[in-house]
């Protein structure tokens, strides 16, 4: 399974920079966010926009809703030309771990420990999801803890052809029910169900594990810059090194052995 929190900086890597609040406490530095801002389609995850596939989200989706062509039209007239890549409200997950679920799914079959919002006194954690349900019980819309702001947690979700992928506070939208997707991601930082390779990437791999990884390679030698939790150029450096030398002598010992 993935990771909870790598997640969260996935989803926040793509979200409108703009529509972060100030002073938020997110688990990424706030320059790393928004880096590749994505916009929202139904249907997508993480797909490159192309004029066919405008045209079948008007015809299949949106025309049946009510909307004018020329309403949809003004609000999607830059995604094409600006090379744009949209994802819906589950698929921020499913671009991240390569599982498709419609929201109720989600809810019903990967989320535990959840139920409706005003019933729950459990805090929130990051990386838990929530729900719009409608008036037939069905979870419609997803959107993800990300961080806090005073306290009040913010949500990052992908929420509608204006709006793109974005953060807003938990209290600014009618979200219904909130679980934690235990069947789908692990919700502690430094707890991984499979190999991680190390790599400088946006966003940045980084915690507890790097950083003691970072102070390791410090005390032998292995110079990785400050033991700052965060998997840059430094970081990787170092690991390359402390990797030749014990690769040239496991081959000198072999040689030896011969």
């Amino acid at each position: 399974m993935k990771n909870a929190i790598d997640f969260i900086r996935f989803a926040l890597s793509h979200a409108k920079p703009e529509t972060i609040p100030l002073g938020a406490k997110l688990p990424m530095d706030l320059e790393e966010c928004g880096m590749s801002p994505w916009e929202y389609l139904p249907g997508t995850a993480g797909d490159k926009v192309t004029e066919e596939m405008l045209e079948s989200k008007f015809t299949d989706y949106y025309r049946y809703i009510g909307w004018t062509r020329e309403h949809f039209d003004h609000l999607t007239e830059n995604f094409v030309r600006c090379g744009a890549v949209a994802c819906s409200s589950q698929g921020l997950l499913t671009a991240y771990t390569g599982m498709e679920a419609t929201p109720n799914y989600c809810y019903s079959a990967w989320c535990t420990e959840k139920g409706e919002i005003d019933k729950m006194s459990r805090p929130f954690a990051v990386g838990e999801a929530v729900f719009f349900k409608d008036e037939d019980g069905r979870a419609v819309h997803t959107g993800f803890i990300c961080g806090f702001l005073g306290g009040e947690p913010l949500v990052v979700e992908a929420r509608g052809l204006s709006s793109g992928v974005c953060v807003t506070k938990l209290s600014e939208r009618p979200w219904t029910h909130r679980g934690l997707v235990t069947k789908r991601l692990l919700y502690d930082e430094d707890c991984y169900e499979e190999q991680v390779i190390l790599s400088v990437r946006t966003p940045m791999l980084q915690g507890e594990a790097i950083r003691l990884l970072q102070q390791a390679l410090n005390t032998l030698g292995y110079f990785c810059g400050r033991a700052d939790g965060k998997c840059g150029e430094n970081t990787m450096r170092g690991v390359y090194e402390f990797v030749e030398t014990h690769a040239a002598s496991r081959s000198a010992g072999k040689r030896k052995r011969a």
